[in-house]
């Protein structure tokens, strides 16, 4: 693997983990809202 495949998978992996945790967080905030 070049470094630059490394790069690439990293930066492919957090941004996936950012979305995941967009979505995460919404689902949170949404069930807090819909608790009331």
């Amino acid at each position: 693997m070049t470094p630059e495949q490394k790069k690439a998978n990293r930066r492919m992996g957090l941004t996936l983990a950012s979305i995941a945790l967009l979505f995460f967080i919404g689902f949170i905030v949404r069930m807090v809202y819909m608790g009331r």
